[in-house]
């Protein structure tokens, strides 16, 4: 494939992965991404054939994004209590940088079931491991008394839904209390990131 071809590509998957975290699948139109990517309509279909084809791709390309936060957590030689820490720092980082995923991906696994199963046969691979090698250290963190008795699925849902949770109502914050310029965002996301940390570290001591 000529350079051409490969430019004229990665502009049409840009052009669709930003039309369809607009728009989500239901709404985004062929035609409205040819005109993003400036390729004919007939351009479009030559190199992705239809709709479906061209949203997997992103869909794809989104989920081992989501799923690239577990990657070499499980491999550190760290405590519990500084693994729990990267956990949520390591997710907390990747939604900033990519803060209309959480609300992209919920959406899409709803509203289509096969989403929801390329999302496990994706993830579950990379979130086995550490998920194995967090519920065995928190049972004997359990066992010492250095933390106090919970269900590790209770602490899953805590540390993946407060940091997911934050980014959802983000924008609607950002609409009730004036867009915040950079240097202020910035901030906000910093005393966050530390305050998720602490919560959940603190809930787990004794």
């Amino acid at each position: 494939m000529c350079n051409k071809e490969l430019d004229t590509k990665q502009a049409i998957l840009e052009a669709a992965e930003a039309e369809f975290l607009d728009k989500g699948f239901g709404s985004a139109k062929m035609m409205a991404i040819a005109k993003r990517a400036g390729v004919s309509h007939s351009m479009l279909h030559y190199h992705f054939q239809t709709k479906e084809n061209l949203f997997q791709m992103i869909f794809r390309q989104k989920i081992m994004t989501f799923s690239s936060m577990f990657e070499g957590i499980s491999e550190q030689n760290l405590s519990f209590m500084e693994t729990i820490r990267l956990f949520i720092e390591c997710q907390f980082e990747l939604v900033s940088l990519n803060p209309r995923l959480p609300r992209f991906v919920i959406n899409e696994i709803i509203s289509n079931k096969k989403n929801l199963h390329l999302l496990l046969d994706v993830v579950k691979p990379k979130v086995i491991p550490i998920f194995s090698k967090l519920e065995g250290m928190l049972n004997e963190e359990i066992e010492k008394g250095t933390v106090r008795p919970i269900k590790f699925i209770n602490l899953i849902i805590n540390a993946l839904s407060i940091n997911i949770s934050f980014f959802l109502i983000l924008p609607l914050l950002e609409e009730i209390i004036l867009p915040f310029d950079k240097t202020v965002k910035e901030a906000i996301l910093n005393d966050r990131r530390e305050s998720n940390i602490q919560f959940i570290m603190n809930a787990l001591r004794p």
